[in-house]
């Protein structure tokens, strides 16, 4: 647990502003105070995604994850996330007249993963829409190795 003046150095707030929080925001305040078990926790949590990911199967082509990056598709939930194959069809639905085998394929591909699976991806392409002003076929690669094929 850290103590408050690790808490105003850490994250930038005034002792005072901090024990404010503690009576006004006591979650807020908690929270803070155990951030290194917080952070130490998501570093394991994500240590194990990238182990699980690593037994996935791999099937997805460079052209398709080009295109997921590319599109509109934005799950902010864990229930959208586990519906990620719903609306990608729904949000693709008006170019299944040109591209129907190529978006049929990406949604095959995701209606048959799991939500781990689906969060992984998901991830994945949240943070090269992040951190990449282009998407080159090495990046792609680079980011989604665990779901090439």
């Amino acid at each position: 647990m850290l103590n408050n003046r690790e808490i105003s150095q850490r994250f930038e707030v005034q002792v005072n502003t901090l024990y404010n929080w503690q009576k006004s925001k006591p979650d807020l305040y908690s929270y803070l105070k155990h951030a290194d078990y917080n952070k130490e926790r998501n570093q394991e949590i994500n240590l194990l995604l990238d182990y699980y990911a690593k037994t996935m199967s791999k099937n997805f082509s460079v052209e398709e994850i080009h295109y997921i990056i590319n599109s509109d598709i934005n799950p902010h939930t864990i229930k959208e996330i586990d519906d990620f194959h719903k609306i990608f069809i729904t949000l693709e639905s008006k170019n299944l007249s040109i591209k129907s085998d190529f978006l049929l394929s990406i949604y095959d591909k995701f209606h048959t993963m799991n939500i781990i699976e689906k969060y992984i991806f998901y991830k994945k392409v949240y943070r090269i829409r992040e951190k990449e002003s282009s998407y080159s076929k090495d990046k792609i690669e680079l980011y989604f190795d665990k779901f090439l094929a």
